[in-house]
C-alpha cells in the first residue's frame, strides 16, 4: 500500500488542481453517503464531521477525465473515530450539483470501513 500512496503522490504533484478535486467537501458528501444506509442514517449529524485526507490521485484516463484517487476517510463514530483508506473513482460532469460524480470505490476497503464503522456504532 505504501508503493501505491508513494506513486499516487508522484502523480497528484503534477495535477495539483485534480488532485483538490479528489479532496473537495462534495467529494467526501458523495463517499460519506455510502455508509449513510440503513440505521447508520440515523446517526447522520453526527457524520458532519468527517475528514478526507492524504489523498492523491493514482491515475487519470485522458480520454474522459475520470480520476482515479486514495485517500484516508476518518468519521467520528461515538466516543472514537475510524478511519480507513478508500481507493475511488470520480468523474467530471457538466450539469450537475458538484463538479465532479463519484462512480464507484474498491469494494474491499469500502466494505472494510464499513465493518469497522458498524461495529463502533454497535450495529
Amino acid at each position: 500500500m505504501l508503493a501505491v500512496l508513494g506513486a499516487a503522490l508522484l502523480l497528484s504533484a503534477c495535477a495539483k488542481k485534480e488532485a483538490e478535486a479528489c479532496a473537495s467537501p462534495d467529494v467526501k458528501d458523495q463517499l460519506m453517503r455510502i455508509f449513510l444506509q440503513g440505521a447508520i442514517t440515523e446517526r447522520s449529524p453526527e457524520f458532519k464531521d468527517s475528514a478526507l485526507r492524504d489523498v492523491a490521485i493514482l491515475e487519470k484516463d485522458p480520454d474522459s477525465g475520470v480520476l482515479s484517487c486514495v485517500g484516508t476517510l476518518s468519521v467520528p463514530a461515538g466516543q472514537q473515530v475510524v478511519e480507513g483508506v478508500l481507493q475511488y473513482r470520480i468523474a467530471p460532469v457538466a450539469k450537475s450539483d458538484y463538479d465532479y460524480l463519484l462512480l464507484d470505490t474498491a469494494g474491499a476497503n469500502t466494505t472494510a470501513l464499513a465493518q469497522r464503522l458498524g461495529k463502533a456504532l454497535g450495529q
